[in-house]
């Protein structure tokens, strides 16, 4: 008997899923998130936890059912319309995304180069395929957890126009500082700290550590560093339904230790102010706010 990985076993849904999921009527995929939600929360394992503790601390209140179900409702149509993206042709992918304060964006990308930060929200994938389709060519960086699945994902977001760069990869940061001299817009997840290497904000109220990539990045190239949140903006999923791309402003740009914090603090500063519109769409089912259980792990 063969038996699978649990590493096999999501590449192979993955590829079931890009093959057969996306073709899925978006009436059935709505029925069935709504179904998953009530079933996941019911169920309250530590994913519905973790995201329960991150929501009460992100909106200021105890984060009760019905919003813990509308964020894992949020979730799961994310997964479906990373399974359908493929399939999409141009005119689907544009009509399903919508920009608030697009302006910002294109200035800053036609001047002096984009760095946007990103936090976990909505579909990222999708705002990455929009942005390649509409003259400012992605590149981002990826977490490498095993050399087959990035290989599955960056066969996926290479198909949708994206330049996919590993998060081991040597030299990262000069190699994103090209990227952005080549006029491409390098997009980068800016809320968790994957390296430990991150820099103490505040957001939400709390102390936690965000990664120093975007700011280090927009520091040497001279590009600009812009925050952008992508969101549902409270709609159903539905024909002509859209996922917002709300573009901040431009981050100054500090010198310094001290200035590094600063730009960090800018954008976890927007990512708050936006995030608590629709708290549902930030999908953090991993611990967060959990600085000071770390730092007294470590003393």
């Amino acid at each position: 008997m063969v038996s699978l990985s649990r590493a096999g076993l999501v590449r192979a849904a993955y590829r079931v899923g890009w093959r057969y999921g996306g073709a899925l009527p978006e009436p059935v995929v709505r029925a069935a998130a709504a179904v998953a939600a009530r079933v996941v929360v019911a169920r309250d394992g530590v994913h519905v936890r973790r995201l329960r503790e991150n929501l009460t601390v992100l909106t200021g209140r105890p984060a009760d059912a019905a919003l813990l179900r509308a964020g894992i409702a949020s979730y799961v149509r994310t997964f479906w319309e990373v399974l359908a993206l493929p399939r999409w042709e141009r005119a689907d992918v544009l009509a399903r995304v919508e920009l608030v304060d697009e302006a910002v964006l294109r200035e800053a990308h036609a001047t002096t180069g984009v760095v946007a930060a990103l936090p976990h929200s909505g579909n990222w994938d999708l705002a990455g395929a929009w942005a390649c389709l509409t003259g400012m060519p992605v590149t981002s960086v990826a977490e490498q957890l095993g050399s087959a699945e990035f290989a599955a994902f960056l066969a996926f977001r290479e198909g949708l126009g994206m330049e996919i760069l590993s998060h081991r990869a040597p030299a990262l940061v000069d190699t994103l500082v090209e990227h952005v001299d080549r006029g491409r817009l390098v997009c980068l997840m800016a809320d968790r700290n994957f390296s430990g290497r991150g820099v103490e904000v505040d957001f939400a109220g709390r102390r936690v550590t965000f990664p120093v990539g975007p700011a280090v990045v927009a520091r040497r190239s001279g590009a600009a560093l812009v925050p952008v949140v992508t969101s549902y903006g409270g709609q159903p999923l539905r024909r002509g339904s859209r996922l917002r791309l709300v573009v901040g402003p431009v981050v100054p740009t500090q010198a310094g230790d001290d200035g590094l914090v600063a730009m960090v603090q800018g954008c976890a500063d927007f990512f708050t102010s936006v995030l608590r519109e629709h708290p549902e769409d930030w999908h953090l089912l991993q611990p967060f706010f959990d600085l000071p259980a770390r730092k007294a792990a470590a003393a």
